[in-house]
């Protein structure tokens, strides 16, 4: 009874939406094993915090530069072209920091990295054309979760490589299943994807290089057509571009520098914002559907508060546990409900240019959001986290006067 109904309520799991699942388990799996460690791995390699922040940025601003073209490109060219080509981009670029002597050349393979992302939009478009508009809550958060089912696993045994190896050592071996596991996505996608445009014109060196010609007129024209509530919701949601370069680079040196959890724990802990990620994603996807888009990104950002205070003060690894339990639960509020904002109010063939200009002027702000950080961190490693509650506290009082459900 129970399989016979979970079928039912997962019936549009299928053709694309399958095969990506199965493609952001490969990525989920290896790469969720080093975002532990990624920053300490840096530091081992020399980078200071600034620097750290700097290569971050310089990542960040790759992805401006081809967001634009790849939002073209999946409204054009269609979604499967450009998906595939690129992942194979994601996996070379790993080659990079598996044999890096020092961090220039983690530099260069975050910076070839994601310019293969590239493809950005294009996946997010054939998302959004995949799930029907009645389960979109729940088929978003599901998108995001299933995909880290196995990935529970990933930090424990990134700590356990991490305790029996050095540092270096042990994140390299990290990347080299990273590297096999983009080579077998890219193959698979390349398979199996079914393109979901309708008479896409074929994908050429040519196109690409007009596309940036074309790109940022479609764009703004596309951006100038979608209703006023999902321009002011995306430019109020623009001051959390600040958040993720905080925790993405600096949570893992704080952790181990200031609260002083061993390296091999810290693995152990990180995977409950996987796991809780993973018991909230159904719940909490049906209360976006149920309750309303508005409400679920309020109630995420409330909930954000004490936990970003509790993750200042912690000092054991009970403290920091909790910490991430309540990120899990906030991560199922606010981004599925801000993509099914989007998606309820945007026509399917401009979703590929809205996702990409909105994805655009988040990369904008995290830009100089990762340098600042770097140089908070620097002075005082508590004060980009205390900034944290500021911007918080601020975007609820924004959210609950200037948007619309």
């Amino acid at each position: 009874m129970f399989i016979e109904r979970l079928k039912d309520e997962l019936y549009f799991i299928r053709g694309n939406l399958l095969i990506l699942l199965v493609t952001w388990t490969l990525f989920n799996f290896t790469y969720s094993m080093s975002f532990p460690y990624f920053s300490p791995f840096l530091k081992e390699l020399g980078a200071s915090p600034f620097i750290i922040g700097f290569i971050n940025s310089m990542g960040y601003l790759m992805l401006i530069f081809v967001r634009i073209p790849g939002s073209h490109i999946a409204d054009e060219y269609g979604r499967k072209q450009i998906i595939v080509v690129m992942t194979f981009g994601v996996a070379l670029s790993t080659l990079f920091i598996i044999f890096a002597p020092d961090w220039r050349w983690v530099l260069l393979g975050v910076i070839l990295s994601n310019l293969s992302l590239i493809y950005q939009p294009a996946m997010e478009a054939m998302t959004a054309d995949s799930i029907p508009s009645d389960v979109r809550g729940v088929g978003f958060a599901l998108m995001r979760v299933i995909p880290q089912v196995f990935s529970i696993a990933s930090p424990i045994i990134a700590g356990y490589i991490v305790g029996r190896l050095d540092l270096v050592k042990g994140v390299k071996l990290i990347y080299i299943t990273i590297f096999l596991a983009s080579l077998a996505a890219a193959i698979l996608r390349y398979l199996y994807l079914e393109e979901t445009l309708e008479n896409p014109k074929r994908l050429n060196i040519g196109g690409l290089i007009s596309s940036y010609k074309e790109s940022l007129s479609s764009i703004f024209e596309a951006w100038n057509s979608i209703p006023k509530n999902i321009k002011i919701l995306t430019f109020i949601m623009l001051i959390t571009a600040f958040e993720d370069p905080v925790f993405i680079q600096f949570a893992s040196l704080y952790v181990l520098d200031v609260i002083s959890i061993p390296k091999d724990q810290w693995g152990y802990a990180f995977s409950l914002l996987t796991l809780s990620s993973l018991i909230f994603a159904w719940p909490l996807g049906k209360f976006v559907d149920k309750y309303g888009r508005k409400k679920s990104i309020l109630l995420g950002f409330l909930l954000s508060l004490p936990a970003t205070y509790l993750f200042i003060i912690s000092r054991n690894i009970i403290h920091l546990s909790l910490v991430l339990i309540i990120y899990g639960a906030t991560s199922n509020l606010i981004g599925p409900a801000f993509q099914a904002f989007v998606t309820d109010h945007t026509p399917k063939e401009l979703r590929g240019r809205v996702f990409g200009v909105i994805g655009t002027l988040n990369l904008m702000g995290e830009v100089p959001a990762s340098i600042l950080a770097g140089y908070l961190y620097g002075i005082e490693p508590s004060s980009p986290f205390y900034l944290l509650l500021f911007i918080d506290a601020a975007l609820i009082i924004m959210i609950y006067l200037f948007v619309e459900e």
